[in-house]
This record gives structure tokens, sequence and C-alpha cells, in this order.
């Protein structure tokens, strides 16, 4: 792998079809996203769908091995995970429960503390795990499992950030076509450009609490020694990203995407298209700033928004628009 360039290396982990557990129909899909939003991020990406027991430990024994090439690691899990006296566990998919906890943690589970050790001991690092895990109670004895995940205290160097509180479960979506919701709310966030890693996962807790009606609430354990971001663009990269992706798709919803992805009202996001692509080959530059308002407006409004009551509103709900400019001195 070619380190030079890279953003840092990670890895994904998504089980969904377990043999003797609850199957989790989301998280193969909530891999695959990952991966890719991580692959078009610069991340070099180990990835490894359904892993039984015996090909976690391979393939984080690999992750370990490289990871000393990097500055920035990454874990991100779907998939069950569980705590037994306080001490959280990775669920592979051939996990066969036994009533001996010793027997069943040393024959059946992957403890997280494999991958925490390795960031505990590299503080000069940046480490990142991110556990979409809980999404439902496998079938294990409520005498030595213990709900959801225990809370975990990130090392120095280190954030780790769960898909709801410690001790808790998240939600999951009911096929394999949709994301899990933190999961989902993460893919909305995390290539947003120039965010700080701690300013993203508060998008994403909002977006889960919002969508589930605050029965889901994401939590964080974060010691960073340095900031870190994502995705970091230019002001010529971000407007020309905009151009691009409504050049491609010209629509309401894709105004709504570049939107939220850009931290950017409505019409300035039709603002930076129309100023774009006036500037393209054969474009046309609207030297008077009322009528390129005015311009602008008949775009918004031929794409479905509408005014009413003092409210903008798409599909009769409430956006936000912002505001347009008006020459009052010639009103």
């Amino acid at each position: 792998m070619a380190t030079n360039t890279k953003k840092g290396l990670a890895l994904v982990i998504a089980n969904a079809d377990y043999q003797t557990q609850p199957k989790l129909a989301s998280c193969k899909k909530d891999g695959n996203d990952m991966k890719s939003v991580l692959e078009d991020l610069n991340f070099d990406v180990l990835y490894i769908p359904d892993a039984s027991r015996k090909n976690l430990f391979e393939k984080i024994d690999e992750f370990l091995k490289i990871a000393d090439l990097y500055s920035v690691i990454l874990v991100y899990y779907a998939g069950h995970g569980i705590q037994i006296d306080g001490e959280n566990y990775l669920v592979p998919i051939d996990c066969t429960y036994n009533s001996s906890k010793a027997i069943f943690i040393g024959t059946s589970l992957v403890g997280i503390n494999t991958i925490t050790d390795y960031m505990n001991n590299h503080p000069e690092k940046i480490n990142i795990m991110i556990m979409d895990a809980c999404r439902t109670a496998p079938s294990f004895s409520r005498d030595i499992v213990g709900a959801g995940l225990a809370e975990i205290r990130a090392g120095s160097g280190t954030i780790i950030a769960f898909a709801t509180s410690p001790n808790k479960v998240a939600y999951g979506a009911d096929t394999d076509k949709g994301n899990g919701c933190y999961t989902q709310c993460l893919l909305d966030h995390i290539a947003n450009p120039n965010t700080k890693i701690e300013d993203m996962f508060k998008s994403v807790r909002k977006d889960v609490i919002d969508l589930t009606s605050n029965e889901q609430v994401p939590w964080e354990s974060t010691s960073l020694n340095s900031d870190f971001y994502f995705n970091i663009m230019s002001r010529d990269e971000i407007n020309e990203n905009i151009y691009q992706s409504m050049r491609n798709n010209y629509c309401a919803e894709t105004l709504f995407i570049l939107s939220k992805r850009f931290d950017h009202c409505i019409s300035d996001v039709m603002r930076i298209y129309e100023k774009q692509k006036s500037e393209k080959p054969g474009g046309i530059y609207i030297t008077s700033k009322t009528d390129f308002e005015q311009y602008v407006l008949e775009r918004i409004l031929e794409l479905g928004f509408k005014f009413i009551k003092y409210r903008w509103t798409f599909n009769d709900v409430p956006v936000t628009m912002g505001e347009f400019f008006h020459d009052y001195h010639k009103l």
C-alpha cells in the first residue's frame, strides 16, 4: 500500500449474516457505504464483511501490522456488540453461546481491547474508533451479558464514537436496502468540508436524536491531541463540487444534499451553481445583481419550492432558503 499521499488507514468490519444470532439486515450496506466514502476521502481501507472469529483476528492482526506506517488510523464496526462485566466485545458471525463465561469469551468473541490497546500505546497518532453496534440484543443469557456497550474512556490521541449511549440499543434498518440510523447520519456528514471531527460528530448526534425522537443519543469519548478534518476543501473546490453535482443531477434533492454538506442555505447553493455555470464556455453572465437574484429566484420556484405565509417550503415542509436581494430604490 502506498501511504505517502493517503489520509490514513481504515479497518471496516460489517457483520450482518449471523449464523446463530439475529441477522442485521442493514450492516452489509453500512459497511459497503463506509468503505466507499473512506476511499473517496483518500483512506487505504481494509474491508471484512461477515467475519468469523478467526477471520476477524486475522484482519485485525493485518491492520495492526501496517498501522505503524500511518499517522491516522480508523476502525469502523457495524454488527452485534456486547459487554460482559464492563468489557466490550465484537460478535463474529459464527459466535456460539456458551453458559460458561470464560469459555464463551475465549471461543466466540473478540475483545475491543485488541484494537484500543494499540491506540492507547500510540498517542502520537490520530486514532478513531466508530462503533455502530448493539442493533438488537443477541440471544444470550442476560445473566452474563449487559445491555448495549459499556462506556470506554478514550486514551490520549484517540476519539471513540458510539452509535448510542452506554448500555443502550441502537436502531438498524429493516432491510438490506437501507442504512442503520447512526451510519446513515454519519454518511451524511463525514465528507462535510473543513469540519473538525468533534463538530462532525455533534451534527451526527443532532440528526440521530431528531430521527429517533430522542430515543437514540450517540456518544463520544475524546482525548485527541490535534485537530482532524476528514475533508479539507478550498473555496474554489467547493464551488466546483456544487456546480458538478447540480450539473449531473439538477433537482431539489441535490440542493438539499449540497446545502447540508456545505452548510449553505439553499439559495446560496443555487447562486454558486449559476455563477459557476456562467463562467463555463458558452455561459451567460448576468451583470445586474437585481436581475441575477430574480433569475435565481425563478430557478428556485421552477424546482418546486414555495413561499407561503412568509415561509419557504418544499412539499409542505419548511426549508432554510436564505434571503434574496431586492433593490428597494426601484420599488
